[in-house]
């Protein structure tokens, strides 16, 4: 994830989801902390994630916005030293598939009501994905999802 003062969905995300003090210093990086879990758990720390994997994590402060979870999609292939990023319109696909069936996991062995999920548009930023491609992408594999399964609604 980007450093919560960074200008990046992620940054946005983790600052949101931060439990803070009564003085609005973050006590609780909740995103950060859950992901280091997992990345531990799952013998990653410091070594790029397969793209197209989706974790999901709680959502920490934006539970109180309704926000029930927050899943996090790998997307991007370091290239080089990691300075760059390569971003395929096939692993936008992949990371909506994947995201859907976690959610539909999710609501199932959690228990948890769940009917909506909400997409940024991936890959447009330092993924270096033109608009029109990433939102093609993203469209094509939604309408897939959604013809798949049309209980749910996406943002």
């Amino acid at each position: 994830m980007s450093k919560t003062f960074r200008s990046t969905v992620s940054g946005a995300l983790r600052r949101a989801a931060a439990l803070r003090d009564p003085s609005g210093e973050i006590v609780d990086d909740v995103l950060a902390r859950e992901l280091g879990v997992w990345l531990r758990t799952h013998e990653r720390p410091g070594v790029p994630v397969r793209p197209g994997t989706v974790v999901a994590t709680s959502s920490g402060a934006l539970a109180a916005q309704g926000v029930r979870r927050i899943h996090h999609a790998a997307i991007a292939a370091p290239v080089g030293n990691g300075e760059r990023y390569h971003v395929t319109p096939a692993v936008l696909a992949e990371a909506v598939r994947a995201s859907f069936e976690l959610a539909r996991q999710e609501a199932e062995f959690l228990a948890l009501p769940m009917s909506s999920i909400c997409f940024p548009l991936m890959g447009t930023g330092r993924g270096g994905l033109s608009v029109p491609t990433a939102a093609r992408a993203l469209l094509g594999a939604l309408g897939q999802e959604l013809r798949r399964d049309p209980s749910w609604s996406v943002l």
